[in-house]
């Protein structure tokens, strides 16, 4: 197939003059023998006809001329289209002959046809030659819809999901296919690219574009690639982010810092600014060889906020370490204008550690052990992971990555207990009790917590129980759907009084892990913007369940002497706050009423806050912030870049350049659309997450069975929010009707976390 490549390039010189017709760069000319052309492929020589008889023989179509053998089978597609399209240009121009008066159609043969632009999708064929050779015409391109181009009648136009495929890209054989698939993994592997990066937004159109160019098209070199194009990325990028900068000034943005340590121990920090009309990344600051105490973060910190502009910060948000803490109160202090605010996704996750530490919550640690040991077993063996995925769990996976550590751990005990009943036909079912792992010591082992530790299938359901309200807290706070500034403070107030019911409000049940919450929230996570927020959300003031009215007019009052300079605006503030609460004005409209729980807080306060302007911005500025840094994506191989030591001015500025794109792309594609990709549990993106539920531990290993060719691609995960029967009968009041009264006597009296460390 080489050679015929070879020979194709240069067959065009020895072809007749008559044409560029595509069909002339699969044959020779045959020296010395007139009008006759010889096939690349097959050899034959076909004497007379012209292209059009080399096109019967190419496309192995029945007539005067023998079909090539050897024609790749994309190549033979193709002739049988130009062929078709030729016959039904003749027609066409038969009809027309009619039509305009003249006696009989013109005779005109299939190399004289020149194919009008509207022809067909796809357009010209080309420049067709008069017998000067000069052309006559050339082939268009639209721009924004479909491609005109001479190659794009051959390559599917419809490459996005579930979308019906072309004719032509259906009718493709799987070894065209597969060919394709091979140039394209060849040399990712040649660049080494991430696995992940096949789930880019941008990737399918990068392939389209180039299809609908054709053959022949040189992508961009190096230099282009560092040079002009990352330069018009950068434009591009800033021209998106002029957007959500201007809309700073009117709804207020929070600054997050996250401060991490890259694979070479460099500590980093990396700063975002969120706001309503999306997240966009500000800079990224390598720290080593600083000190890293208030002082030094302090100033660091300081610039980055006279950056932004103090006037439009409502908020600063970091980690909950000593120096970070002490640095942004120090901050909050200098400024008076914003709150320093702990990452709430941060203090959740805490909360969740602190539910299965050994010390004093032993029975969920052990639970929670043997639940790894599961997931260890089964993802390391690629037979024993593919006979779960292909003929259990319908290619569904038994643990999966959350936004943090303990949030996963306990998302994985919730998947185990989805797929509790298809784990036990797994381990009874006749291939596997015929495979070797079934008579190895662990495969036993395994088997015997699946199939006959009942206690571990009651522990499995009561961590749920009371894991799960706080997870959902967790997702809240932690999602872009909406700000969750104004819906934080009820939703940690109904996630405990959730945890009580679902423990039959049995005080020596749930208060050890209430008490956790507490510590954790009135320490660290609580802050007036919470109250705040909570206060001006009508869904959530207005509705009858709601108690803690006071105590978030208290928080409101605090925010207001801090956020508003002017005293006279302050005072206005506040008059109208009462006009709120008791739902006078436009407030208490019908439908104003009606909207509190359906719409939007901040689009509610638009809508129905006119007539009270100052209280209408400040609510706007509150409800518009979000409460965690979670969002801080670490992409760790551009970063190992940037940060390295071995480099020159220019290029430093070029790195920064690219980081700078590729994290507002991230970021951009997030904000358009946030959707339930599948997420494999032993793809390298996931590992750092999962690693305590997939790593591999030489007691579970059970031979070389690595064949992971043979495992099923895992499907979207399925979310356990969304009305997922995990196993656990829930009263309408949240009870648990199944809890082992064992179970909860074992927590009775325990008293864990009176006093948690403020910067643990």
């Amino acid at each position: 197939m080489s050679s015929c490549q070879s020979n194709s390039a240069t067959s065009t010189a020895f072809a007749p003059a008559r044409s560029e017709d595509p069909a002339w760069s699969h044959a020779r000319v045959v020296p010395g023998a007139r009008n006759s052309t010889q096939c690349l492929y097959c050899s034959k020589i076909i004497r007379g006809g012209g292209v059009t008889r080399l096109k019967y023989h190419l496309g192995g179509i029945s007539g005067d001329v023998e079909a090539c053998k050897k024609v790749p089978d994309d190549i033979k597609w193709q002739m049988k289209e130009l062929v078709n399209e030729m016959k039904k240009n003749k027609e066409k121009k038969r009809k027309l002959s009619l039509e305009i008066g003249c006696g009989s159609p013109v005779d005109l043969t299939y190399d004289d046809v020149d194919v009008g632009d509207d022809e067909y999708e796809g357009g010209s064929q080309g420049p067709v030659h008069d017998s000067k050779g000069k052309g006559k015409g050339k082939g268009k391109e639209k721009v924004g819809g479909k491609s005109t181009g001479p190659f794009s009648r051959f390559f599917a136009p419809r490459t996005s999901p579930g979308s019906q495929p072309s004719i032509k890209s259906a009718m493709c054989s799987k070894e065209m296919i597969d060919k394709a698939k091979m140039a394209i993994a060849n040399w990712w592997y040649d660049a080494n690219l991430p696995f992940n990066a096949s789930q880019s937004k941008f990737y399918q159109p990068a392939i389209d574009a180039i299809a609908a160019i054709g053959p022949g098209f040189k992508g961009p070199s190096l230099h282009e690639l560092r040079g002009n194009l990352l330069k018009n990325s950068v434009t591009e990028v800033q021209n998106y982010l002029l957007d959500i900068k201007t809309s700073w000034r009117d709804s207020g943005c929070s600054l997050m810092a996250d401060g991490w340590t890259n694979q070479r121990q460099q500590p980093i920090i990396n700063f975002l600014v969120y706001c309503p009309k999306g997240t966009m990344f500000l800079k990224s600051i390598d720290t080593s060889g600083l000190r890293k105490d208030a002082e030094t973060l302090f100033k660091i910190f300081d610039e980055v906020v006279q950056e932004v502009g103090v006037e439009n910060i409502v908020q600063f948000i970091t980690d909950n370490d000593a120096s970070y803490k002490a640095a942004g109160k120090k901050l909050q202090q200098k400024y008076g204008s914003f709150f320093w605010s702990p990452c709430a996704a941060h203090c959740i996750d805490l909360m969740l550690e602190n539910f299965c530490d050994p010390r004093h919550f032993p029975i969920i640690d052990e639970t929670i052990k043997k639940a790894r040991k599961i997931t260890k077993f089964i993802y390391n063996h690629a037979w024993v992971l593919a006979l779960m995925r292909k003929d259990f769990t319908k290619g569904h996976d038994l643990c999966r990555p959350a936004v943090t550590r303990f949030a996963t751990n306990f998302l994985s005990i919730q998947c185990l207990l989805l797929f509790k009943k298809e784990l036990r036909q797994m381990f009874t079912c006749d291939k596997w009790i015929v495979s070797s792992y079934s008579k190895s010591n662990i495969g036993k082992e395994i088997a015997e917590i699946v199939l006959e530790d009942r206690e571990f299938w009651a522990q499995c359901q009561f961590i749920v129980t009371i894991s799960e309200p706080l997870v959902r807290v967790l997702r809240l706070v932690d999602g872009d759907e909406k700000p969750a500034m104004g819906y934080l403070y009820n939703a940690m107030e109904k996630a405990k009084e959730n945890i009580k019911a679902r423990l039959k409000n049995k005080v020596s049940a749930f208060m050890p892990f209430i008490r956790v919450i507490d510590a954790r929230w009135d320490k660290q996570l609580h802050s007036p913007l919470h109250a705040a927020g909570c206060l001006l959300n009508p869904g959530i003031y207005f509705n009858p369940c709601f108690k803690s009215r006071n105590d978030v007019s208290r928080g409101f009052t605090t925010c207001v002497v801090k956020m508003e300079p002017d005293i006279d605006k302050q005072d206005e503030i506040i008059q109208q706050i009462d006009m709120y609460k008791n739902a006078n004005g436009d407030f208490g409209q019908p439908i104003a009423i009606r909207q509190r729980e359906k719409s939007n807080p901040v689009a509610w306060w638009s809508t129905f806050g006119n007539e009270f302007p100052a209280l209408q911005t400040f609510a706007i500025r509150i409800l518009s912030q979000c409460c965690s840094a979670t969002g801080c994506e670490r992409n760790w191989s551009t970063f190992e870049f940037i940060h390295s030591k071995k480099r020159n001015r220019l290029e430093h500025k070029r790195l920064n350049d690219l980081v700078f794109v590729r994290y507002n792309l991230k970021l951009r594609e997030r904000n358009i659309k946030r959707g339930r990709d599948a997420l494999d549990p032993i793809n390298l993106e996931n590992i750092d997450l999962m690693e305590e539920w997939v790593g591999e531990e030489s007691e579970l290993i059970d031979g070389e069975d690595l064949d992971w060719g043979s495992i099923e691609e895992p499907l979207a995960s399925q979310n356990l929010e969304e009305g997922v029967n995990v196993g656990i009968d829930i009263d309408d009041d949240g009870g648990d009707n199944d809890i082992d009264e064992n179970i909860l006597s074992s927590f009775a009296n325990n008293d864990p976390f009176c006093l948690i460390d403020e910067n643990e």
